[in-house]
């Protein structure tokens, strides 16, 4: 059996949060979600010399003043107040351009949102508890549950949010309820601190090739192509906060490193095979984000023009399944 799919007893929770937030601990982590939104990462603390470091944005002050899914339902821009730290976006990740592509001969068209279908369907609905412990929080979703749902496929998903030692991983289950074959994907959208103990980030992010972007909307011209000089990060390179980046990057293979190293605090970023993408966003802002994913932006459009780009196609009651891990090292 698929250990998100065993039962395990719910304890009597003591870290809960207001608005219905949910806390997992360990010795180094501390992580808070909330079902209610999409299972979405709240804050993430990690502990060094008994004093306890935000190494995501703390988005619980937010949230306890308002619903995370109605800010973002709402129209949140990209470059506007984060409303969760983490969240993961299934049944694709990143976008579609104008909410419209074509599978098997069929033309699909999905609500837009910011000119073009973003981030999956399901990341900012309701959850269902199946499985609560003091270090671990497994969630479902049944899309048939959520009549609005913005996908014509019935799907079912599971994650699986799980602290160990310096450990943290989050395991994603996407599967197909159709009667009919199903495009997919599914990714992890991460932000991080840009500092920690006053220190800035140096990154490494073990990639070859970008999508080109002329038209700087975040969706593909074409094929990737080697990566330019200012986007290669394949040895160790402070991110530089004034640099502006959006790119989907193609290549994924080993670890990513956000090394604070002057905080004293390193994160090492391990994904599935499956997800051989990785986005980079670097806003004006206290943050960024490096996302691991299995299908480019606008992979469904790519493929249809014979360009590979993670999609997958998920037969009746076929799943696919990946875990993210960050794994903390203190000095």
């Amino acid at each position: 059996m698929n250990p998100l799919l065993a039962s395990a007893k719910v304890r009597a929770d003591t870290c809960q949060s207001p608005n219905h937030m949910i806390c997992i601990e360990s010795d180094h982590w501390r992580l808070w979600c909330d079902p209610d939104t999409g299972v979405q990462w709240m804050a993430a603390e990690i502990c060094r010399a008994g004093r306890w470091h935000h190494v995501v944005p703390d988005c619980r002050p937010l949230a306890a003043g308002a619903s995370t899914s109605t800010a973002l339902r709402a129209g949140q821009t990209m470059d506007a107040p984060l409303q969760a730290a983490s969240f993961h976006m299934l049944p694709y990740s990143n976008r579609i351009r104008d909410g419209r592509f074509e599978f098997q001969g069929k033309q699909i068209q999905l609500a837009n949102a910011q000119d073009h279908a973003i981030h999956g369907a399901l990341s900012m609905l309701p959850w269902q508890i199946d499985t609560q412990e003091d270090s671990s929080l497994t969630c479902r979703i049944r899309s048939v549950d959520h009549p609005s749902v913005n996908w014509p496929w019935p799907v079912e998903a599971m994650i699986r949010h799980d602290v160990q030692g310096d450990c943290l991983s989050s395991t994603l289950i996407l599967t197909n309820r159709g009667a009919t074959d199903m495009p997919a994907g599914f990714g992890w959208h991460p932000y991080f601190v840009r500092q920690v103990n006053g220190a800035s980030p140096n990154l490494t992010l073990p990639v070859d090739k970008v999508f080109p972007d002329e038209n700087s909307d975040c969706l593909p011209d074409g094929a990737a192509v080697p990566l330019p000089d200012e986007l290669d990060f394949r040895k160790p390179r402070k991110l530089d906060e004034n640099q502006r980046i959006d790119c989907c990057l193609e290549g994924l293979s080993g670890a990513c490193v956000i090394d604070w190293q002057e905080g004293g605090i390193k994160l090492i970023m391990t994904a599935s095979d499956i997800c051989r993408y990785l986005v980079l966003y670097n806003p004006a802002m206290p943050h960024f984000a490096v996302e691991p994913v299995s299908n480019a932006n606008d992979a469904f459009n790519l493929e249809s023009r014979g360009i590979d780009a993670g999609m997958q196609v998920l037969g009746p009651d076929e799943s696919m399944q990946a875990t993210l891990q960050l794994r903390v090292v203190t000095c």
